[in-house]
Order: C-alpha cells, then structure tokens, then sequence
C-alpha cells in the first residue's frame, strides 16, 4: 500500500545548464529576514528605491517602512545607499546611514525589520534562494508553509485595507482525511496531499499564495474581490472531485470543502477576516461536505 501505487510515476529530466556555472555578477538585493523574505531585485538601474510605496523597486509593505524610506544608486565607483530622511532610519551593518555610504559584498542593510543582503555573487544569490525555498515551503507537498503564511497574511491585509488591492482568503481541507490514512495508510495520505496540492496550484494558475498551514489543511490568498474568490474555490473544488485517485487499484474518493470571505477595506485585521473564513469553512463540512461557502 505504498505512495507509488496511487499515482502513475513521473519523470523529472535534469538540465545540467542549471547547475553549471552562472554568468557574470549581477549586483542584488536579497530579503534575507522580515516582510517580503526571499524577494530578489536586481541593481540595474540607476536607482532603486526601498519603501513602502507601491512603486518602489523594492516595496515593504510594513508599518516601520516609510513611503519612500531608502535608495540605492548605481554609479560608476560602485552603489551607494542613501537614506530619505525615514522615520525609523537606515542601517548598514548595524550602524544608522547618516550620509552617502558605499556598499560592499555581503554588507546588510537593516529597514523596520526586514534585513537586505547586498550581493555580487550569483553563486551566493543561488544559495540564498535555495535557503529560502527550505524556509519557506512545506517539504511534503512544495506549498508555501504556515511560517510563510504568517508572514504575508497581515502585510497582505494591510494593502488591502490601504485600498490598493483586494484580497479574499480561501481556507480549504481534505474531506474525511482520516479515513484515507486509517484506510489505506500514511504513504496514501501523503501522495494524496501531493497530488492535492499539485491540482489546487494548476486552479490558481500562478495568481495567489498557497500555503499548507495544518495536516490537511490549506490556505489561500488571492488578490481578488469575492466573485473572483469564489469561482477559483469552485475550480479547485470541482477538479479535485474530478481526480482520480488509486491505491492499490481501488479508487479513493478524494474532495475538498472550502470557505471563502473578502477583506473588509479599512479596519479589517487577518484575525478578524481568517475567523470568517474559518467559519465558513466550517458551514461547508457540516453541510454535508465537498461544497464551498461564502
């Protein structure tokens, strides 16, 4: 009753061009720690600005970011970063930017508390994304991880309430999981996450933030009003149904039940407006399951 009988076995082709050596330098900035962990910008422009505005190269959306709270500049002796006369300062290396400071390989700059790695190395930048991606997603199923979601929810949320952008919260699990475990074993329960997650990710088509935030439970933030909101939940709900699951040439029935709610605008906390998904994902398992509420 082994996971390699449920589905059929994919092939996965390594391209040796990807762990050949890179190309020359191409100076960066890496979110080693804090809002937007693991986001990369490269420095090709003349400037890149750091803040909270939506415009920036590099945008934090946290409340100890100013609007417009750092650059870095691109000159012909190297970059420099410079301060914009921000409310909770500049650091580099732990010491505040009073004025025009060049930057050096591996130097840190420190904004509210996000930490920026300033890097020339590509090698460096790889093993930094990789780190990233072990810190970020779930090992089992490749979905973003609670640790992930705890982090973009609330930065989420707040641009939302700042009128910039919906947001829905889909939170979603695995119909009688139990039952596939107790049943067919642990290495069935496993693939079946997989497979989930694999098809909820299809649905999304790249828009959102899946994460696995419990055993066999799931959250998703979408950057769309309600009806938005909805008809993906649908989607995921109706091709999970769709499935065909195997094990041990039994079909398992496999589905999903969902909740589904919008953030309020102004005022809205991710308490509040993951209480109300929560809610609703509960409306749907106890009215008979395999359905979304909203």
């Amino acid at each position: 009753m082994g996971s390699d009988t449920l589905f059929p076995e994919r092939l996965t082709r390594v391209s040796m061009a990807s762990i050949a050596p890179r190309g020359p330098d191409r100076p960066c900035l890496v979110v080693i720690a804090g809002a937007e962990l693991g986001k990369r910008v490269e420095l090709q422009e003349d400037e890149v600005k750091i803040g909270r505005a939506e415009q920036s190269g590099l945008c934090i959306n946290s409340d100890l970011v100013s609007r417009h709270h750092a650059t870095v500049l691109n000159t012909e002796q190297g970059h420099f970063l410079r301060d914009e006369g921000s409310t909770n300062g500049t650091f580099l290396n732990d010491r505040r930017v009073a004025e025009l400071e060049r930057l050096s390989d591996g130097d840190q700059i420190r904004i509210g508390r996000t930490v920026i790695k300033y890097t020339r190395s590509p090698l460096e930048v790889g093993y930094l994304e990789r780190v990233m991606e072990l810190a970020t997603h779930d090992a089992l199923t490749g979905a973003f991880n609670k640790r992930r979601f705890d982090e973009a929810f609330p930065a989420e949320v707040a641009r939302a309430g700042q009128g910039k952008t919906p947001l829905s919260l889909v939170l979603f699990d695995i119909d009688f999981f139990k039952r596939i475990n107790d049943g067919f074993g642990h290495p069935a329960g496993d693939a079946v996450l997989r497979e989930v997650t694999r098809i909820a990710t299809a649905c999304l088509a790249g828009g959102g933030l899946l994460a696995r935030v419990g055993g066999e439970e799931f959250a998703v933030l979408l950057p769309v009003g309600l009806d938005g909101a909805r008809y993906a939940a649908e989607r995921m709900r109706t091709a999970i149904e769709g499935n065909k699951f195997v094990v041990d040439q039994k079909e398992v029935p496999v589905t999903i039940s969902l909740g589904v709610a919008e953030a309020a605008g102004e005022g809205e906390t991710p308490a509040k407006l993951y209480e109300r998904a929560d809610a609703l994902l509960y409306e749907s398992k106890h009215s008979g399951r395999n359905r979304v509420s909203f």
